[in-house]
């Protein structure tokens, strides 16, 4: 199953602007999630998501995440690839002995209680883990059949060779921090931006390898996880937790920002920045989450 979230505030109150809590609300079910931030990324995307979650090696579903409004409801110019692309990539799906029909009889959604859950569970983590080289595989084959490359499947990052500081985000907030980077990197600050695509499977190996020599890490989460550790965003808190294997841990801020549509710009990724570099600066963090543009 390929759903496609147009991630919007959750009731009590909703809004119709993006919240990244609408997808993350099934991280922990089995779901695979991936993150898209223009409208060419999210229908390509989808074909993949379809190649990815009908493997037999995964056959688990994918949830792809829009940005509600920004994304959802904005006018884009993206191409339609031919139906004979398409075909090639995505064979004809063959349900084999699962079809519904009377002569095979088969069982949906049973109860098993304590007999099987445990094994059924193992079966899924092994699933999860078998779908991050099914995703590389896609990904290659896409690139071969329509002629568009992403590069890392799992991460985009955007100047981090060299950077001192560099701001973690998923979907459309990489579009005002990337031009950030670019007017600092301007004026000789060592700046950078890592846009994580898939959360589920999270990808740890990139983290690390982008993440761990920086001096400061600036997460900013579209979401909020109450009672987390330290109080941070999901996002923060599971790239704290994959930095911690590392040989060289950097600090790590937290802004939690852009809830219910409400927009994070140019300026506001400045700032971010700007206290981010502060840090980098003087070796410490002063305030390790900030719920960014709060008014009192």
């Amino acid at each position: 199953m390929v759903a496609l979230i147009g991630n919007r505030a959750l009731d009590d109150p909703g809004a119709y602007g993006v919240e990244h809590n609408d997808a993350l609300m099934v991280r922990d079910v089995g779901w695979l999630l991936v993150w898209v931030d223009t409208a060419q990324e999210a229908l390509d995307t989808t074909l993949i998501a379809y190649r990815v979650a009908e493997d037999p090696r995964v056959m688990l579903p994918v949830g792809i995440s829009m940005d509600g409004a920004f994304l959802t409801h904005s006018e884009h110019v993206f191409k339609i690839p031919p139906k004979s692309k398409v075909q090639k990539f995505l064979p004809p799906y063959d349900l084999g002995n699962r079809k519904l029909h009377p002569s095979n009889v088969i069982s949906v959604a049973p109860q098993v209680n304590e007999d099987w859950v445990t094994e059924l569970r193992k079966q899924m983590d092994e699933a999860m883990k078998n779908a991050r080289k099914v995703i590389e595989e896609a990904y290659r084959d896409f690139a071969k059949i329509f002629g568009r490359d992403y590069g890392n499947p799992f991460i985009e990052p955007y100047m981090v060779e060299d950077a001192d500081v560099v701001m973690v985000g998923m979907g459309t907030v990489s579009k005002p921090i990337k031009e950030a980077v670019r007017r600092l990197r301007a004026k000789g600050e060592r700046v950078g931006f890592l846009r994580i695509r898939w959360f589920r499977p999270f990808p740890t190996e990139d983290i690390i390898r982008y993440l761990s020599g920086v001096k400061v890490v600036a997460v900013v989460d579209r979401d909020y996880s109450f009672g987390s550790p330290f109080d941070g965003g999901a996002v923060f808190t599971e790239i704290r937790s994959a930095l911690y294997e590392a040989e060289h841990r950097p600090l790590m801020m937290n802004f939690i920002g852009g809830l219910g549509g409400r927009e994070i710009s140019y300026n506001d990724a400045i700032n971010m920045f700007n206290m981010a570099l502060d840090a980098a600066r003087k070796g410490m963090v002063e305030q390790r989450v900030i719920w960014y543009g709060v008014r009192e």
